[in-house]
């Protein structure tokens, strides 16, 4: 979960908050709503239509003052334009489609093609250039408890990153570090044009994430 999603469900949780304590402090909203309730449940004991009518009717009476409640549209307006702008800032474009399709090609059993380093603890130290690239592209999967990992890129070589740090602190290239990111994926520009591509799986629970080109 993204800071950004964390802000939004605090806030929208604050504005619930509000709503019930405006609800609260407001009689007549409290009023129908407590008698709405009640005839619902003597309408669902005694299955009478009249008292089905009665439930209904402050049911809808309870609806309308609902809707005059500025916090109530604040509830379902802030969560929808908080959608739009982030699908705004983050639009799904042909080459991110096309940036999954290989980051998924991976998947495919047809071959080996992954690279696995798996051990309780340590640090390690990984340069890309001395790796045999394929025309599909290759993949490496870092797993351990804790340690500090560094993995070196060659400028000619586009990278996908998915890395999760439990506890640490995560640096890609000329990106500004984060600590305790948890789940941090990243993708070259050029993933689509360049002739050698790494997928780069980092699972660590604690220890130091550093991406560098060199």
């Amino acid at each position: 979960m993204t800071k950004r999603l964390k802000a939004v469900i605090i806030i929208e949780i604050f504005i619930l908050v509000g709503l019930f304590i405006h609800i609260i402090r407001s009689p007549y909203m409290l009023m129908m709503a407590i008698l709405a309730i009640v005839f619902t449940v003597l309408a669902n004991r005694s299955r009478s239509n009249f008292f089905r009518v009665l439930s209904f009717i402050f049911w809808a009476i309870s609806v309308m003052v609902l809707f005059t409640a500025g916090w109530f549209w604040l509830a379902i307006l802030f969560p929808a334009v908080a959608c739009i702008v982030f699908w705004k800032n983050n639009p799904r474009t042909d080459g991110q489609r096309a940036r999954n399709v290989f980051y998924e090609g991976f998947g495919v059993p047809t071959e080996k093609k992954e690279e696995t380093v798996t051990h309780a603890n340590g640090n390690d130290v990984i340069d890309l250039d001395d790796v045999h690239y394929r025309p599909m592209g290759n993949a490496i999967s870092i797993k351990k408890l804790t340690g500090n990992t560094k993995i070196i890129v060659p400028d000619d070589v586009a990278v996908i990153l998915d890395i999760t740090v439990g506890t640490g602190i995560v640096k890609v290239f000329d990106e500004s570090p984060q600590i305790n990111a948890g789940n941090i994926h990243y993708f070259s520009d050029n993933v689509n044009e360049a002739r050698k591509r790494m997928k780069i799986t980092i699972r660590v629970q604690t220890g130091n994430v550093e991406i560098v080109r060199g």
